[in-house]
């Protein structure tokens, strides 16, 4: 997939990156040459994310980046946002526990 650079500059933060709507924005905003940096509770997901967005067609290569993060805390968020033009906040909390 060739990469167009019209957005290349652009850093655009999509949290959720795991999840299916996470994944096909970052799909999409790769697709259209944005660097995109995402949102995942843990690193140890990053190569199984990478592999999911190898298998629909985007070698992000340099231009992904992961962030760990959780919507229930506070510590990750000032550095995955950092530099970003954009926050695309698709993530949702998933509670461990029904009370």
């Amino acid at each position: 997939m060739a990469t167009p650079t019209t957005h290349a500059s652009t850093t655009v933060l999509v949290t959720g990156g795991s999840g299916f709507i996470g994944s096909h924005i970052i799909l999409q905003l790769l697709a259209a040459g944005y660097t995109v940096r995402t949102t995942i509770r843990s690193l140890k997901r990053e190569a199984e994310v990478r592999q999911i967005l190898k298998d629909a067609g985007a070698d992000a290569g340099e231009r992904l980046s992961f962030f760990a993060a959780d919507l229930t805390k506070d510590e990750g968020w000032p550095e995955a946002v950092a530099g970003c033009s954009y926050v695309l906040h698709v993530a949702s909390p998933f509670p461990l526990e029904v009370g």
